[in-house]
């Protein structure tokens, strides 16, 4: 009789895991058509351009600028080291990182919800974070910042809240807000839910002491190397300084929608204080705390792009993997559910115009792309064109680059073309890769003009959809440049001999 429910066991663990491992395919399948994508985003070209010129001996925030904190760019920095410049190696560590956290995901619903919705959270993740619906395709802050995140709350659960647990979770979640500054957001989740969840106020405070102490520790690292280099206040500038432009961009009716931002921060703090006083507060309540700091940070800015969604994937698949059939309604139950989801719903429909059905056959006409490209059905000029209508367009550019024996000179790109600068192994001779930055950031203008002045560039590209333009630019390329080729709009100057 103990044979056979031994071996009943083990079948049901070998189920299990080939259960396990045909998800972790699944997502593999789900993220495969993103391998192949051309060179195309913006915020990844602007992040390749920066690591590519880290990786030429180059300083952060000196010689190459972008509005994010340093962990992004030294991300891309050491994948290009590792594996070269390709958008095959970039996103199959975008997708390893997937994987990884699909993982630790997993681990977490394991021992919280059991094996069966441990499952369900990885299936979920799964398809959430790989949807091109909300950009997870792409190698962008958010789904590199989602993995320290999960690995903070594991640590955290699985051991229980003690005080290396919680040394380590603050340590990786300070490494998720140097990607991204509203990763700090789910350190505030876990402080809270311990705040309700430890037995004395003198032991939570020194729970959330040593919880700090591990987020202060990389950022007080970060605030010394940019000291060491006089960077000190161009990093803060760049990191947080600058992130108030699109804390400022919001839509009409911005103090509702402020509101609506913290009601189910609210909703689920009160849920969970009244779970305390019926003695029935439980690890899975910490879900709550974290959907809702990490829906807020998804919500946070005034601009509103489909990839900020990236960073709810972890706890919405886990409050979604928790739901239950009720056994009876129940007015509390009812009321917190109005409280918590109504406003998530209600900001993802306004704050992300066009989050609907349509995108949803957009998802489908991304498959079908990849898969009229590898059966012969499409050419790599259309199927580029999918993406972006530049890409065949900066291709053609670097192919001239190229021939000209540009490649690993200087030159200038007045535009949104930051890729080119990374394929082409190109010098920046202003640290702005991108034409927006020189308007957003103060005396831009002025610096790139110096730079071009002091490094003259060997070529200088306009493409035909340059970010704005300003007089002192024009002169420096009509004084000392002439006209080489117009590629479909793109215009290239080369430096003449003044001498």
């Amino acid at each position: 009789m103990s044979l056979v429910v031994l071996v009943f066991i083990q079948t049901l663990m070998k189920r299990h895991f080939i259960i396990f491992a045909l998800i972790l395919f699944g997502i593999f399948v789900l993220r495969l058509p993103s391998l192949f994508e051309p060179f195309w985003y913006g915020d990844e070209g602007i992040f390749a351009a920066v690591g590519r010129n880290l990786n030429l001996g180059g300083t952060l925030y000196l010689t190459a600028w972008d509005n994010k904190p340093p962990m992004i760019y030294l991300t891309y920095a050491g994948i290009f080291k590792a594996f070269g410049v390709s958008m095959f190696s970039l996103r199959l560590v975008t997708l390893a990182v997937v994987l990884i956290t699909g993982t630790v995901l997993y681990e977490v619903a394991l021992a919280v919800l059991g094996k069966k919705r441990a499952l369900w959270t990885m299936a979920i993740f799964g398809v959430l974070s790989s949807l091109r619906l909300i950009e997870g395709n792409l190698a962008l802050t958010e789904i590199f910042m989602i993995l320290p995140i999960t690995l903070a709350m594991l640590i955290a659960v699985r051991r229980n809240f003690d005080y290396l647990s919680l040394f380590g979770a603050g340590f990786l979640f300070a490494v998720a807000s140097l990607y991204k500054q509203v990763g700090a957001l789910e350190a505030a989740a876990l402080g809270l839910f311990l705040f309700l969840y430890t037995k004395s106020f003198a032991e939570f405070l020194k729970k959330g002491f040593i919880m700090a102490a591990g987020f202060a520790i990389p950022h007080a690292l970060t605030l010394a190397y940019f000291a060491s280099r006089g960077l000190v206040s161009d990093y803060i500038f760049a990191a947080y300084t600058y992130y108030r432009i699109y804390l400022s961009e919001s839509p009409r009716y911005a103090l509702l929608i402020n509101a609506l931002k913290i009601m189910p921060i609210v909703g689920a703090f009160f849920y969970c204080l009244w779970k305390k006083r019926r003695g029935e507060l439980a690890i899975s309540h910490l879900f709550l705390l974290w959907g809702a700091f990490s829906l807020l940070g998804s919500f946070f800015s005034g601009r509103t792009y489909g990839h900020y969604l990236v960073q709810a994937t972890p706890a919405v698949s886990l409050l979604l993997a928790s739901i239950k059939k009720p056994e009876r309604f129940r007015t509390d139950a009812a009321i917190f559910l109005a409280v918590y989801i109504l406003p998530i719903i209600f900001l993802t429909k306004i704050l992300f115009v066009g989050f609907g059905a349509g995108n949803f056959f957009e998802q489908a006409t991304y498959y079908g792309n990849f898969l009229d490209l590898t059966r012969g059905k499409k050419s790599i000029e259309a199927y580029n064109n999918y993406f972006d209508s530049n890409v065949n367009l900066i291709m053609a550019t670097s192919d001239f680059l190229k021939t000209a024996g540009a490649y690993g000179k200087s030159v200038y790109i007045w535009g949104d073309w930051s890729w080119l600068y990374a394929t082409a192994d190109l010098h920046n001779p202003s640290r702005y890769v991108t034409s927006f930055h020189v308007f957003g950031v103060p005396g831009g203008k002025e610096e790139v003009i110096r730079g071009l002045t002091a490094s003259p560039p060997a070529y200088i590209i306009k493409p035909p959809s340059s970010i704005g333009n300003f007089p002192e630019f024009e002169k420096v390329v009509e004084e000392s440049y002439t006209p080489i080729i117009r590629i479909y709009g793109a215009q290239i100057f080369g430096r003449r001999n003044l001498e």
